[in-house]
């Protein structure tokens, strides 16, 4: 391997909660090392509006609204200049040049790729389709083939994953769409952690009022509640289409979803406790309260769908809008709790 191809700075994988925020953190210690030592992964997922998902309203799944809002975002929120395209697969060629060059330059990369084209677990060799992140480490000409990164992936046994190793630039190309890297703006400034504070406040709020747009879209805690009314229709699908689309809403749920949207929440609730009046043990309490409910909600759906027992989606149904009414509640409260000093930063 060309030595000089490989990304400039050593790059320490770590595991992260979901492969693009924790691919983000990366990204900004490389890029901005003094932002990152006082921000974590929980600080990007909320600044970026990580949590906003969205539906549209055809059973097939709730995910993250905007991945292409959420990497602006953080480029605003850092003080970073934003390269990026979600429209690699046009020319993958093309991409995979600009890629090259910004992995000589030393940038880390972040590449949007498809499960079809990464070979080294059997969670992607023997699962469905779906998108996956992983950074781009450096580059062998001679070998045709790229180093990578990836800080998260949940094995069979749900366990959180990471690899660094190699992958053929033929397999990148068929499945890469996107990209993104940063450079460190030397005219901007990353923002103040009460200014991402008050960014986050106003992201929650809108999270929590939930928005209705065109074309039968929803995002924010609305896109959960069409998603979960949208449950009768199951027991209208065949027994296959039946369990596909009870695997899926266990993904969105488990994936970026709301179990995710709950550990991000007890890791800020800890770095932000002055934050809240209520003891941050109280707190917490509640969030893990919440969080082993989803958690045992969803394995109930789980095994509906393996078993294909048409009769218990009503349940599933009431439970789960049971947890979103508790869910709602929660983030409300802490909303209200959280107010009067998010209304006197917004007036100093």
């Amino acid at each position: 391997m060309d030595a000089d191809l490989l990304a400039r700075k050593p790059v320490a994988i770590r595991p992260g909660l979901h492969c693009l925020f924790s691919g983000l953190t990366h990204i900004l210690e490389r890029e901005r090392p003094g932002a990152a030592a006082e921000s974590d992964e929980a600080d990007i997922y909320f600044e970026t509006n990580g949590l906003n998902l969205e539906y549209y309203g055809d059973l097939n799944k709730v995910w993250l609204a905007s991945q292409q809002d959420i990497v602006e975002r953080f480029a605003q929120t850092y003080g970073l200049e934003l390269h990026a395209s979600f429209e690699a697969e046009l020319d993958p060629g093309s991409a995979l040049l600009r890629l090259r060059e910004a992995a000589l330059q030393g940038r880390l990369p972040l590449l949007f790729v498809r499960t079809t084209a990464l070979d080294y677990h059997e969670v992607f060799r023997d699962g469905e389709e779906r998108n996956h992140l992983v950074l781009l480490l450096g580059w062998d000409d001679e070998c045709a083939s790229v180093r990578i990164g990836d800080t998260s992936f949940l094995d069979q046994a749900g366990r959180v994953t990471t690899y660094e190793g190699m992958l053929a630039l033929d397999a990148l190309s068929s499945g890469l769409w996107g990209y993104a890297w940063f450079a460190a703006d030397e005219k901007r400034k990353p923002l103040s952690a009460s200014a991402r504070f008050q960014s986050v406040y106003r992201l929650l709020q809108t999270y929590a009022a939930g928005t209705k747009l065109p074309g039968l879209r929803y995002q924010g805690s609305l896109a959960y509640r069409m998603y979960v009314g949208d449950y009768a229709k199951l027991t209208e699908l065949d027994d296959s289409a039946f369990q596909a689309a009870c695997r899926n809403v266990y993904y969105c749920f488990r994936v970026g979803g709301m179990l995710h949207q709950l550990d991000y929440l007890t890791v800020y609730i800890k770095r932000y406790a002055d934050r809240w009046p209520v003891t941050e043990h109280e707190r917490l309490a509640g969030v893990e309260k919440l969080r082993e409910q989803w958690r045992k909600a969803l394995m109930q759906l789980y095994k509906v769908g393996l078993s294909v027992q048409r009769d218990r989606v009503v349940l599933i149904q009431e439970r789960f809008a049971f947890l979103l009414d508790e869910h709602e509640g929660m983030l409300r409260k802490l909303l209200e709790e959280a107010h009067g000093e998010a209304a006197e930063e917004d007036e100093g």
